[in-house]
């Protein structure tokens, strides 16, 4: 499925052939410059004070990016396009999770302290609010209501497009529009 290092210290792609040291390199370098943009763009959308760094970021998007390398089939797109996919989910997984815990500094730790403490401090998860079904049910209310405001065709399109995730091109298809 991904790549693999070769004999000659390449790397071995899928379909048999290798990258040379330097086409590695090279690569490297490119994908790091698409790592870093990346990471600027996202940090910049940020909250002021969330406590997420641009350098947490890049770490985020390096691993996005070697989980890439490692699931890349070349006949498929170009390595740059599929890994921009890759690297963008995992920063925004670990800006997901970083928020999920509300980021906070370490408290200094005792030498008693225990790894099941610290994590009881940890505020509890979005699920397990008494309030998520109750918020959930006037969602699918409103929604619902919402919906049968709108005229057959529309209703037809948002179906399409969101219960059966369909493209928008094969919407268009499913519709005959052009």
């Amino acid at each position: 499925m991904g790549g693999s290092p070769g004999p000659d210290g390449g790397f071995a792609l899928p379909d048999g052939k290798s990258l040379s040291p330097d086409s590695i390199s090279e690569l490297t370098t490119d994908m790091n410059r698409v790592v870093h943009c990346l990471a600027g763009r996202l940090h910049a959308r940020l909250p002021q004070g969330c406590g997420i760094e641009v350098s947490d970021l890049i770490q985020a998007g390096n691993i996005g990016l070697l989980q890439a390398t490692r699931s890349f089939e070349p006949g498929r797109a170009p390595l740059a396009g599929y890994a921009k996919f890759r690297i963008r989910g995992e920063m925004l997984d670990m800006v997901r999770r970083s928020m999920g815990r509300g980021r906070f500094a370490a408290p200094p730790r005792a030498a008693n302290d225990d790894v099941l403490d610290w994590e009881s401090r940890l505020p509890a998860t979005v699920e397990s609010c008494p309030q998520h079904s109750v918020v959930g049910r006037q969602r699918a209310r409103i929604i619902s209501e919402e919906m049968r405001r709108l005229p057959q065709r529309y209703r037809t399109v948002v179906r399409l497009r969101y219960s059966l995730e369909m493209t928008l091109r094969q919407i268009g298809a499913e519709l005959r529009v052009n």
